[in-house]
C-alpha cells in the first residue's frame, strides 16, 4: 500500500512540474534603471480587436493588481492603423499625443514570427506493484514489479514567438526602449488561458525588472 502511495506521489509531482512551463524565454533590462509610471498605455498589436481588447484588458488589471496604473489603447490607437507603416513624423506625433494625455510609458507586444515545430518526447518506465495473491495471509506485504513502457513519441504544432516592449514616453532625444521580453507559445488551444498566463508572466517581469509600483 505505501508503494503504490510513492507510485501516486510521483505521478502527482510530475504533473506539478509540467505545469510550470513558462512562456518567458528571456528578458533584458535595457535602460538598467526601475522607475515608477503615472499612468501606463497597453498596446496589443493584433488584427483580431477581440483578441485585443481581452489582452490588454488582462494586462491593465495585473499590473493594477501589483499598483500599477494602466490603460488599453483600444479607444486611442485604431485597430486599422496596425496595417500601416508609421514614419517618424507620425510616431512623434503620436508620441506627443499620448504625453499630452498624460501617458508616462508604452507597453506595446507584437507577434515576431509563428512557425511549425516538431518536437521528440522521449519514452519512459513506470513500475507498478502487483499482489502476488489475494486469497491469503500478507497479500498486503507481497508485492512484486510490473514495469511499463512508453515508446517516444511525436509532437507538432505551431510555435508562436511574441515580444513586449517597454517605452518611457518622457523621453524625446534618442531611444527610450527600457525593457523587452520574449516569449514562445506552443500550440495555444484556448485563447483565454493564452492570454491570463501571458500576461501574468509579462506584469511580474516588468515589476521585477523595469516598474516600481
Amino acid at each position: 500500500m505505501m508503494k503504490k502511495n510513492f507510485l501516486v506521489m510521483g505521478f502527482l509531482l510530475l504533473f506539478l512540474s509540467s505545469c510550470k512551463t513558462t512562456y518567458l524565454q528571456q528578458s533584458t533590462n535595457i535602460s538598467n534603471v526601475k522607475k515608477s509610471y503615472d499612468k501606463l498605455l497597453i498596446v496589443s498589436r493584433s488584427k483580431d480587436k477581440t483578441a485585443r481588447i481581452r489582452a490588454e484588458q488582462q494586462m491593465v488589471s495585473d499590473l493594477a493588481a501589483r499598483g500599477v496604473r494602466a490603460e488599453s489603447s483600444i479607444e486611442v490607437i485604431k485597430t486599422e492603423s496596425f496595417d500601416k507603416e508609421l514614419t517618424e513624423k507620425d510616431l512623434d506625433e503620436l508620441r506627443n499625443h499620448l504625453v499630452a494625455s498624460g501617458y508616462k510609458g508604452i507597453v506595446v507586444t507584437n507577434l515576431v514570427n509563428a512557425q511549425e515545430y516538431t518536437d521528440v518526447i522521449p519514452g519512459s518506465t513506470s513500475t507498478g506493484y502487483m499482489p502476488v495473491r489475494y486469497g491469503r495471509f500478507g497479500r498486503y506485504y507481497s508485492y512484486y514489479p510490473t514495469t511499463y513502457w512508453e515508446p517516444d513519441r511525436v509532437e507538432t504544432g505551431i510555435e508562436y514567438t511574441l515580444e513586449s516592449c517597454l517605452y518611457d514616453l518622457t523621453i524625446d532625444q534618442g531611444d527610450n526602449l527600457q525593457w523587452v521580453g520574449r516569449f514562445k507559445v506552443k500550440n495555444p488551444s484556448d485563447l483565454m488561458t493564452v492570454i491570463q498566463k501571458y500576461s501574468t508572466e509579462l506584469a511580474d517581469e516588468l515589476l521585477a525588472q523595469s516598474i516600481n509600483p
